[in-house]
């Protein structure tokens, strides 16, 4: 916790405690949600937590206002105040702190409802699955996602980003009709379109696995999420196997792994898998 002069300047609403400023401050950092505490100077304070407050004035004397900040690597408080992330049952994402002439400023980002922030090293962005109300196009299960916010198919950093998919998808999976999951496998559209050079060849150095396809999600800068099944991707040989799908058995949930496909504007499943949604990708709201 960082201890100013100051007072709360603009916020919603707050937790009044009956604590002494150093325990308030104490009891801040075992909170997860908790953003910042101001002293009420009678024994009492106030907590504030996760986007309930806006803005801090400094002053040179008088009540404190105190403020959670990361820890670096070497376990002290960074040198800027940003980047700070906070916790809580239904929110996971930074809260960025900015000072600027006596004002201490905090905003919260978030994500459309169901989706998830995730750190990337070219920022956060928001991953969600995105059902569709029957099988789709590629074409279409992209307008899906640029109607939340201007979403795109989001791509897939890291191996935690893979896992995190395969999770957020179960409750999605169950979702869907008895019609719908009569099909073996049900499949979600994500970022990933064939290169032209690497259509109706074979396999080379610049052709091989994801280096096949290019990519539109804006914060994608690794590919170690993009964990193929077996034998995949297998339409290099091919002029129109030209989009990847995260395909899910509809008798148990799992998954072997992405796969490329077909994504003509009128191929919508495979006889086997229907293409029910899209993994959608935007960038979090600042509030």
């Amino acid at each position: 916790m960082i201890s100013i002069f100051g007072t709360p300047l603009s916020y919603t609403t707050s937790t009044t405690m009956n604590f002494e400023f150093s325990d308030c401050m104490d009891y801040c950092l075992e909170m997860p949600a908790c953003m910042v505490v101001a002293d009420n100077g009678n024994g009492t304070c106030q907590i504030f937590d996760y986007g309930q407050i806006s803005s801090v004035q400094e002053a040179t004397s008088g009540a404190k206002v105190a403020m959670k900040m990361n820890l670096t690597g070497s376990g002290t408080c960074p040198d800027a105040a940003s980047d700070n992330s906070v916790t809580t049952a239904t929110v996971v994402g930074p809260y960025n702190t900015t000072y600027s002439n006596g004002i201490w400023k905090f905003t919260t980002l978030t994500c459309p409802t169901n989706f998830t922030l995730v750190e990337r090293p070219l920022g956060q962005w928001c991953i969600g699955v995105v059902p569709a109300p029957n099988a789709i196009t590629q074409a279409a299960g992209s307008e899906y996602c640029y109607a939340i916010g201007g979403g795109v198919l989001s791509g897939l950093q890291s191996l935690d980003e893979y896992n995190l998919v395969i999770e957020m998808a179960q409750p999605v999976l169950a979702g869907f009709s008895a019609a719908i999951r009569s099909y073996a496998a049900l499949g979600f559209w994500i970022d990933g379109s064939r290169k032209a050079a690497c259509k109706s060849t074979v396999t080379s150095a610049s052709c091989n696995g994801t280096n096949e396809f290019t990519f539109s999600d804006p914060t994608l800068s690794a590919y170690d999420g993009y964990i193929w099944g077996p034998r995949q991707p297998s339409g290099i040989g091919s002029a129109n196997s030209n989009c990847i799908q995260f395909p899910f058995l509809t008798s148990n949930g799992t998954s072997t792994g992405v796969d490329d496909y077909t994504c003509s504007a009128t191929v919508s499943d495979t006889g086997t898998t229907a293409f029910v949604g899209s993994i959608c990708g935007v960038r979090p709201s600042v509030q």
